[in-house]
């Protein structure tokens, strides 16, 4: 009936109501504890991705530390020192320790050792900190017609040396050679290789020798480069770097190699070529550097040179040729 459709709508209504009174509450809770849980578990997948990604970094620096370790010690053989990769590698190695920065001038804080002896990892590690000094190279060119064979193998070895700094080669010839002067003034071109004739009867000497020096004057660092020799393209990086980082004003190699007729190789450490690696800052040099002496004259340098020199044991960084002239 018409009359009874209100008490119909009214009844349904308090009906609903007391349904929401009876269930809303509890459901409102659960709800607001579901959110909960999940924001815990969302808390615990956030610290373990933090976890894992402090995890690898660890494991990367750690793996990367062993792969420059490995290299270094790679790169430190001198007969892969010149290959692309060690050189890309040793260019960019940021990983050096402050006692093997490398400054020029050395600092002044050399040890009373008679003389230091440095192995050429430590000198493949080193870094120069700041100016790279450079170096003058005093070569005697020998008097005989195999100069003329061996001129631009010689020349070529010179400019195949991978050193860091700024370098330059004195061709000394004697004032008679006519054949010498040639070839050395064709190679000749006033800054990187200069020629210049030594007057006198005597060739090659010590007067020669340090008149080569005198024209390599502007250098920071005076190298004897002999004629005879072949000399490794880390000759120079080595040498300096170990005066430098030892903080001495000469170096000098403890052993040299020699090829004989044969082919075969020999280490020698005393006799003919005793101060064929000689290097050292200028002005050491020309107090102290006589090459070219006679027998049982070495004693005028030897006499006060140990105190001053840094040693390498590294024969193959200069082999002298018995067959050149």
């Amino acid at each position: 009936l018409p009359s009874c459709a209100q008490f119909r709508v009214e009844s349904a209504a308090e009906a609903y109501s007391d349904s929401v009174d009876a269930s809303g509450p509890s459901t409102t809770g659960r709800r607001l504890r579901g959110g909960g849980i999940v924001a815990k578990e969302l808390q615990e997948q956030a610290r373990q991705m933090h976890h894992l990604q402090e995890s690898r970094r660890q494991w990367e620096e750690a793996f990367s530390a062993k792969v420059a370790a490995q290299m270094r010690d790679m790169c430190s053989d001198l007969r892969h020192r010149s290959h692309g990769h060690c050189r890309d590698f040793l260019e960019h190695d940021i990983h050096v320790p402050d006692h093997l920065a490398l400054q020029w001038p050395p600092k002044d804080d050399r040890d009373a050792s008679p003389v230091v002896v440095v192995n050429r990892s430590v000198l493949v590690s080193a870094r120069w900190s700041g100016r790279i000094p450079s170096v003058g190279c005093v070569a005697l060119v020998p008097q005989g017609s195999q100069v003329e064979r061996w001129m631009d193998s010689f020349v070529d070895n010179f400019r195949h040396q991978h050193y860091e700094g700024g370098k330059s080669l004195v061709l000394v010839y004697n004032h008679t050679d006519h054949r010498a002067a040639k070839l050395a003034k064709e190679r000749a071109d006033g800054v990187f290789i200069k020629a210049v004739a030594a007057q006198g009867v005597e060739f090659p000497s010590t007067a020669a020798a340090r008149f080569g020096m005198w024209h390599a004057r502007d250098a920071d660092i005076i190298a004897r480069w002999d004629f005879e020799a072949w000399h490794h393209p880390e000759r120079l990086n080595m040498q300096v770097r170990a005066l430098a980082l030892a903080g001495r004003p000469a170096s000098l190699l403890a052993r040299w190699t020699v090829l004989n007729s044969t082919g075969s190789k020999n280490t020698m450490e005393a006799g003919a070529h005793w101060d064929g690696s000689l290097a050292g800052e200028g002005g050491w040099m020309q107090k102290s550097w006589h090459p070219f002496l006679q027998a049982g004259e070495e004693g005028v340098v030897g006499s006060h040179a140990p105190r001053d020199v840094v040693s390498m044991d590294e024969p193959g960084l200069l082999i002298y040729d018995s067959l050149n002239p």
